[in-house]
């Protein structure tokens, strides 16, 4: 498994961006609860988008079916991941839901982007 570390340091740039731009700010205008429900989803999407990334560097080198169910397996397997950390942080910590959610959306479509943008580059290095 061949590490791609320009990509990784993309995604440390990211959080970093979005910590300063995001949760920062946010700090001095919201409630205690609403940024920390803002950094547990910026956390739990920052994981999710790791191993995402693992599942494409782990399939990349396999024929295609293999890729496709290392990549599509393991999108399902992230979700419902990420389906139970997001029930257990509002069910057992008492996250704000709202803020939870909205800033979970937000990220996850975000690092979607990333990892679209890491397949294509991936993609277009093999041919």
């Amino acid at each position: 498994m061949k590490i791609d570390w320009a990509f990784l340091r993309l995604v440390l740039y990211y959080a970093v961006g979005i910590a300063a731009v995001i949760v920062f700010p946010l700090s001095t205008i919201a409630s205690r609860e609403v940024v920390d429900s803002v950094i547990a989803s910026g956390v739990v999407s920052l994981v999710h988008l790791l191993l995402g990334y693992a599942a494409i560097v782990l399939g990349f080198d396999k024929s295609n079916t293999v890729f496709l169910k290392i990549v599509l397996g393991g999108t399902v397997i992230r979700i419902l991941l990420l389906v139970g950390i997001v029930v257990v942080l509002v069910r057992v910590y008492s996250f704000q839901t709202l803020s939870l959610m909205l800033s979970m959306l937000v990220f996850y479509l975000l690092n979607l982007a990333l990892e679209i943008s890491f397949l294509q580059k991936k993609v277009a290095l093999k041919s």
